[in-house]
């Protein structure tokens, strides 16, 4: 018995990696050939755009770390990467999936040919092609150029793609996406890609294709690419209601507008409190003395609280800046027409004992 045992770990031994060395196979320019040793299995990867910048057409991403509620916080990093890099990633993540499911991912194959420069007739014209961006930044298009290396477009007009069907290669921008789909699949290959590594072998199977290998080819994401990425996307109406996206320009307005405002009231409410009289200012700083508040850091907690704000406005909490924002607009709005009501009705008084009841000086 013991010889028997001896013997299928010796053939399991042998069996694992050539299983592994199998998968690999079909990695034949060691795209994915890659040692990974990030655990994707509660990440998530959102697709932002595909950019254009005179670097090139890329795909702008986000990873998020765990706790990322639906890739709304604890972003990793925004970067990019090519198209070629992250359709290959994306493709096999899907075929991947739909696998521990029992079903087959189709990829139209003519396709993926035009992710490099393909030589190409059309309409009895010889170009050369080459996938690229949409001009509105959440798909793909085929492009003509003139030269081999395809770096000079040729206007051809039309979204037609030059009859090459790409619409199987479909990306879902502005959605977040888990980097490991939780089913009993993943947990299997998970085991078994430790397993493949112990033996030194398996470089090529990840847990998750397509975050392990965007990550493994970002580049940097600079201003310029996220500004591409930002107008990419802001056609998009799935994430508006994403409290974690920046202000729109209508939000941006309305934040310049109650800031001002804000300021108005104050600067107009001190105006108005220098005109009280001695009488009032007393009743007032006894008043604020009887709610446990020392008048000395009534500005501190004013300049605090201003701070909050703007903090949550870095930060990028829409609900939070709006509601404090008109709160304290109320506020200085409400104190400001206390203090006027307040004087106005000193001043009604001092004409009735000045005047008496008929108007005349009594």
């Amino acid at each position: 018995m013991k010889i028997l045992h001896l013997l299928s770990i010796l053939a399991l031994a042998v069996t694992v990696p050539f299983v592994a060395a199998k998968e690999e196979e079909q990695d034949d320019d060691g795209f994915f050939y890659f040692q990974d040793n990030m655990d994707w299995s509660n990440s998530a990867i959102l697709p932002l755009s595909c950019v254009e910048t005179n670097q090139g057409e890329h795909v702008a991403f986000t990873l998020y770390k765990k706790n990322h509620n639906s890739c709304r916080r604890n972003a990793m990093g925004t970067y990019k990467t090519t198209i070629p890099y992250f359709l290959r990633s994306y493709i096999k993540q899907m075929k991947e999936e739909y696998a521990a499911k029992g079903a087959d991912y189709e990829v139209e194959e003519e396709s993926l040919e035009f992710l490099e420069c393909q030589q190409y007739y059309y309409n009895n014209q010889m170009y050369y092609m080459k996938i690229g961006c949409r001009n509105t930044g959440s798909g793909f298009q085929v492009h003509a150029y003139s030269d081999m290396y395809c770096t000079q477009k040729v206007q051809l007009g039309g979204y037609n793609n030059m009859g090459v069907d790409i619409s199987s290669l479909k990306v879902n921008f502005q959605t977040c996406k888990a980097c490991v789909a939780q089913n009993g699949y993943n947990q299997y290959n998970n085991n078994n890609n430790a397993y493949y590594n112990n033996y030194g072998g398996g470089m090529s199977s990840h847990d998750s294709y397509l975050c392990a290998a965007t990550y493994h080819y970002k580049e940097n994401c600079n201003r310029a690419c996220r500004r591409a990425a930002k107008n990419g996307s802001s056609g998009s109406s799935s994430r508006n209601s994403y409290s974690g996206d920046g202000f729109s320009t209508v939000g941006k307005v309305f934040l310049w507008i109650l800031s001002f405002s804000a300021i108005f009231f104050l600067l107009a409410g001190l105006a108005q409190r220098k005109k009280m009289s001695k009488q009032d200012t007393l009743i007032e700083e006894a008043a604020i003395k009887s709610s446990g508040v020392d008048k000395k850091y009534i500005p501190r907690i004013f300049i605090g609280f201003v701070l909050f704000i703007i903090i949550l406005i870095i930060f990028k909490k829409k609900v939070l800046t709006w509601f404090f924002l008109v709160a304290i607009n109320i506020a200085l709005f409400g104190y400001w027409m206390h203090l006027k009501n307040k004087a106005e009705q000193n001043a009604a008084v001092s004409g009735f004992q000045l005047y008496g009841e008929g108007g005349t000086p009594a």
